[in-house]
Parts: structure tokens; C-alpha cells; sequence
């Protein structure tokens, strides 16, 4: 039995020896060079953020003040509190390259902030390598990294979190090697990175306390007086290069270091409130329940992923409290503590906290890079779950019939788990496919994502509009020789199209001027029953448009698990001719703004000097 298990579950060791002799650092190099191909070939495909143009707008003020002492747009209210560690470096190439056309600027932004993504990738794998010493398990865990669906699509368009999130691994990587190296130069490296991470997310400073406290057993088994100077020298130098790093990447705190304090508390309460849709039910964003995170997390992670990553975070509590003595005094148990610390602290820190909250779990995407190593520490626990050793004994622990069989059996447990593990991630790469260019949205089977509109009832989805690049593309494809008048509900997408288009499209702040309305089904009913717009573009009683986007059926939607994202909803234009109507019987007074009044195609508008009326080739409804 055992020697049929052998045939059927080693391969040729004559056919593996080349793949041995290439160093696992060029193996990744070689698969993050595909993913950076791919990259190119869909960079295109994806919208914008509003946070994108107000991240770069921070960036251009910090420019003006180094080049300038220009000080009005920093110390701007909503812009003196965010680091600029990566928007810096996009706005350098801008200028660098000269760029004017919006398009070609956000589109470099996109590629340049995908590849950085990659980048982190890369690193998460050489980190499980060094620590777990399996190539397939350390490939398993870069390419989880790379194929979490949502935060694929999010290395496009989000230039704050995916940052933040793939700083936390390079400072993960060189935390281990500071460790591993013991120099005062490693420990110094690992400081700036992690002031780095610091000045994108307060949250990256859980790891200078929680790096010292790794430290501290070190400082306890040390043999002489001499060591525990050096290892004390180490432990200041890592904190005086991190916080020092934090102060000269921030102009804001060059004439005030005491300012950070000032940021911290601040961004920690984040100013913005706005709404969660969750659960089915509507939340303030300062008052999330405490099962937010959590829950969005389990939901929307491969499942692959939360399976294999429970393992590991279940490995690493049995080694660290089987034997607590000799666990200190590992330094790979230790560091294995320290991944599932900056994992559960920080989901913890939220909750107790009652931390400012929205758009799903955008804002904790950095948890993903500790998770993914945790998950490879999982899938090597059951490769090599007879094998012992290390921070792996747990399968000492079990009985012989499991852990015994031979070499035959060990390998063909290794095989199955390999197997099942590249089984998860090819389904959730398919998935991806499936939902391209909307990966943003993506749910795992832990929610109905069967029941067409079910999702939408019960969870944000399209938060930040990039659907809106493909219904805008719908309407220029329907019309191809129309003016095209249209009204989005928040961020302006506009500035991602090509040249032709943009000179098709008028993008309108008057929501009666419009043909066309871009939005979520919150929006339809909420858009234009806020008084700021019943005030401002009152036209007629009989004229209700926040009810006549409800009743129109939609002209097109935009859909992923059969839940709308976008609706495109044609303009009722009845309304208005019965308006016009009665203005021109009665004499209707319609005056409560400074818009002009004109009538076209037997329907009235108000309009001001930058909405000029439609063209003749207005489509017809």
C-alpha cells in the first residue's frame, strides 16, 4: 500500500532537480512578472475615486510648501492630518513626465500603485519562506496575497490602504531579518519602513510597541553585559528611526513635531461620518457594531483563506502555550506570536475603540498581509504534520496512526494538501474572471450570493462609483453620436476617459438639467429629498424627480451576483411638459434661483452658464 502511495505521489526527482537549483527569490520574481503583464493588460479597465483626486490634491499642496513655503493649501483643514509617504512619489513622476491630460496621469498612478501592490506580493512570499523553508508554501502565500479579489482591484484605485497594507509586510520581512541578522543597521532599515507605514496609517504604530516587546526576551537570555548594551542600542535605534522617519516625511510637522500628536488623535476619530449599509440595516460610521470588521472580513476572504489561516493562528497559540519558557526564547514562536498580534490586536483596538468606520473594511486591508502568513503557517502544519520540529510540533501531538505511514503516506498528505490549497486559489482566480472588471465587489459562500438583489439589500457594495466608468462606456456605445448630459451621485469619473468621450459627456450639477441619472438604489431614493437640492433647483410642485427616478424603470444596469451596482435611469420628461404647461397657462411663478429658464422639445429647464442646453441630437426617449 505504502509503495503504491509512493508511485503515485512523488514525481520524478529527476524532473523536480531544475526547478531546486532556481532560488525561490527568482521563482517569485518570475510569477510577480506575469502578474505585472496582466496588470498592464487591465489597468484600463478600472474607474476612478473620489479619494484618488483628493489624495493627489494633498499630495500638490505638500509639493508647494517644500518648493515654495507655501502654507496656505497645507495647513487646509482636510489635508494637514494625511501623509504623503507614497502620493509624494506619484506627484514627482507626474511633473517628472510632464503630464497634463487627466487620463494619462491617473492611469499612470493606477499602474504604478498595482505594481507597488505586486511588490508586497513578492515580499510576502520571501517572508514565508525564510520562515517556513517551503517554496510551495511560500508561493501559496504570495499568490494569496496578490488574488483577494477586492484588494486586486482596490491596488488600482485605493493609493492609502493597499500602501499601507503592503508597507506593514515589507516591515513584517524586515523585522524577521533585523532579528534573524542581529545588526543595528537592520534594525535601523526596519525603523524607517515602519515610520513609512506610520505616516500612510496611524495603525502601523501598534508595530513599534509590539517589535519592542519581541525584543525584550532577547534581553533576558542575554550572556553578558556587553550583549544586553547592543541589544538595548538596537531596540533605540529601531524606535528613534521610526519616529524620525515619521517627522521628516510630514512637512506638516516641521515646525511643530508635537503636531503628530495633534494627528494621531484626530485620525484616530476620523472627522467623516457618513452611513454602512450592513447586515441589512443602516449604521453610523462611529457607531458600527462590534462585529463589523469581522464579519466583512470572513465574507469576503477566499475560503481557502479562512480555513487555512484558522489553522495556522490555532498552530501558533498551541506552540506559544504548550510551552511558554521555550517559546520565548524561539524566535520563530515569537515571530509567529507577533503575526497573529498584528492581527487580532488590530481588530481588537478597533472594537474597543469604536474606531470611525466605513466602506466595508477598506480601511483594515492591511490585516490581509498577517493573515496570508498565517494561513501558509497553516497549510505547512498539515504538509508537515508528522514531521515535528520547530514551531510546527504540533504533530507530535497526535496519535501515531495519523502521524506514522511512512514517507509513501507523508508525501501523499503533502500532496493532498498542496492540492486542495491550488484548488482554492484557482476557484477564487475564477471567480475573479467572472467579476472583472468589479472585483471590488466580491463575496465568498458565507453569504447568499444566489438570490438576485439579495446582496444589495444587505451590504455596500459599490462605494466608491467605479461601476460608474462602465455605464457612462453604455450610454457613449448606445448614443455614439449624441451630447450626453448625465447626473452622478458623488465622485466624478470623467476625468479617466479618453479625450472623445469626455467631450460627449456633460457632466451636470443641476439634477433637472440631466438625460441621464447614474446611481444605487440608496441613491434613487434618497438623492433629491435632501433640502440643499429641493432648495436650490426648485422648479415645480408638479415636478417631484426624486419620485420619478423611482418609478422609471431603469435603461440599463450595471450587475454583479445579480445585485445592481449603478442603475442608468433615463430622465421622465412628462413633468416637465406638464410644468410648462402650466406656467404657460397660469403663469405659474417658478422663480426660486438664479438658474435660466428655458424650454426644449415641449419640456422646461433650468440652466446656468456652464449647463448650455442640449444639443440638437438630444436622444430620444
Amino acid at each position: 500500500m505504502t509503495s503504491t502511495l509512493s508511485r503515485l505521489a512523488q514525481p520524478r526527482l529527476s524532473r523536480l532537480a531544475p526547478l531546486r537549483r532556481v532560488p525561490f527569490w527568482a521563482q517569485a520574481l518570475a510569477l510577480c512578472a506575469l502578474f505585472a503583464v496582466a496588470g498592464v493588460a487591465v489597468v484600463d479597465d478600472y474607474g476612478v475615486t473620489g479619494d484618488e483626486s483628493f489624495q493627489r490634491k494633498i499630495a500638490r499642496a505638500n509639493v508647494a510648501y517644500i518648493a515654495a513655503g507655501a502654507t496656505e493649501d497645507l495647513y487646509n483643514r482636510d489635508f494637514r492630518y494625511y501623509g504623503v509617504a507614497f502620493e509624494m512619489p506619484l506627484i514627482l513622476v507626474e511633473n517628472a513626465l510632464r503630464q497634463q491630460d487627466s487620463r494619462l496621469i491617473y492611469l499612470t498612478r493606477h499602474l504604478i500603485a498595482h505594481l507597488f501592490f505586486i511588490a508586497g506580493g513578492f515580499v510576502c512570499g520571501m517572508l514565508a519562506y525564510r520562515t517556513l523553508g517551503s517554496r510551495w508554501v511560500a508561493l501559496f502565500a504570495m499568490l494569496l496575497f496578490l488574488l483577494h479579489p477586492r484588494l486586486y482591484a482596490h491596488s488600482f484605485v485605493n493609493t492609502k490602504d493597499i500602501p499601507f497594507a503592503v508597507l506593514l509586510v515589507i516591515a513584517l520581512y524586515l523585522a524577521h531579518r533585523a532579528f534573524r541578522k542581529d545588526t543595528l543597521g537592520a534594525f535601523l532599515i526596519c525603523g524607517i519602513v515602519v515610520g513609512l507605514a506610520i505616516n500612510l496609517r496611524p495603525f502601523g504604530l501598534i508595530l513599534l510597541p509590539m517589535l519592542l516587546a519581541m525584543r525584550a526576551p532577547d534581553l533576558w537570555q542575554a550572556s553578558g553585559k556587553e550583549e544586553r548594551k547592543r541589544i538595548l542600542a538596537s531596540a533605540g535605534i529601531f524606535a528613534a528611526a521610526t519616529l524620525a522617519t515619521v517627522y521628516i516625511v510630514h512637512p506638516y510637522y516641521w515646525e511643530n513635531p508635537l503636531r503628530l500628536i495633534e494627528s494621531l488623535r484626530v485620525l484616530s476619530r476620523h472627522p467623516t461620518i457618513t452611513t454602512n449599509l450592513f447586515m441589512g440595516e443602516i449604521y453610523r460610521s462611529d457607531a458600527v457594531p462590534w462585529n463589523y470588521i469581522p464579519v466583512w472580513f470572513a465574507i469576503t476572504a477566499p475560503p481557502i483563506a479562512l480555513m487555512l489561516g484558522a489553522l495556522g493562528a490555532a498552530a501558533v497559540c498551541w506552540q506559544a502555550t504548550a510551552r511558554p519558557i521555550a517559546a520565548l526564547r524561539d524566535r520563530e514562536t515569537r515571530f509567529g506570536v507577533l503575526l497573529l498580534g498584528c492581527f487580532a490586536l488590530s481588530v481588537v483596538a478597533v472594537i474597543a475603540l469604536q474606531a470611525n468606520i466605513y466602506n466595508g473594511w477598506r480601511q483594515m486591508h492591511f490585516l490581509w498581509a498577517p493573515f496570508c502568513l498565517l494561513a501558509a503557517i497553516g497549510l505547512h502544519t498539515i504538509a508537515n504534520i508528522s514531521m515535528g520540529g520547530g514551531i510546527w510540533k504540533v504533530g507530535a501531538r497526535l496519535p501515531e496512526w495519523i502521524r506514522g505511514g511512512g514517507g509513501g503516506l507523508h508525501m501523499a498528505r503533502r500532496t493532498l494538501a498542496y492540492g486542495i490549497a491550488g484548488a482554492g486559489l484557482l476557484t477564487t482566480l475564477t471567480a475573479m474572471a467572472a467579476l472583472h472588471p468589479h472585483q471590488h465587489v466580491y463575496f465568498n459562500a458565507l453569504v447568499d450570493t444566489k438570490t438576485p438583489g439579495a446582496l444589495a439589500k444587505r451590504y455596500d457594495m459599490d462605494y466608491w462609483g467605479l461601476a460608474k466608468r462602465q455605464s457612462l462606456e453604455y450610454l457613449l456605445a448606445r448614443y455614439p453620436h449624441d451630447t450626453l448630459r448625465v447626473r452622478q451621485e458623488g465622485y466624478r469619473v470623467l476625468r479617466i476617459l479618453p479625450q472623445k468621450d469626455k467631450d460627449r459627456l456633460i457632466d451636470l450639477e443641476n439634477p433637472h438639467a440631466a438625460d441621464f441619472y447614474i446611481l444605487t438604489d440608496r441613491q434613487a431614493r434618497r438623492l433629491f429629498r435632501k433640502p440643499e437640492i429641493v432648495e436650490r433647483y426648485y422648479l415645480h410642485s408638479r415636478i417631484d424627480i426624486s419620485k420619478n427616478i423611482q418609478d422609471q424603470p431603469p435603461l440599463h444596469s450595471i450587475r454583479a451576483y445579480g445585485s445592481a451596482l449603478r442603475h442608468i435611469i433615463a430622465k421622465d420628461v412628462e413633468p416637465y411638459r406638464a410644468a410648462y404647461v402650466d406656467v404657460a397657462a397660469n403663469g405659474t411663478s417658478l422663480a426660486r434661483s438664479d438658474f435660466d429658464i428655458y424650454a426644449y422639445d415641449g419640456a422646461l429647464y433650468y440652466l446656468n452658464a456652464d449647463c448650455p442646453p442640449p444639443a440638437p441630437n438630444r436622444p430620444n426617449f
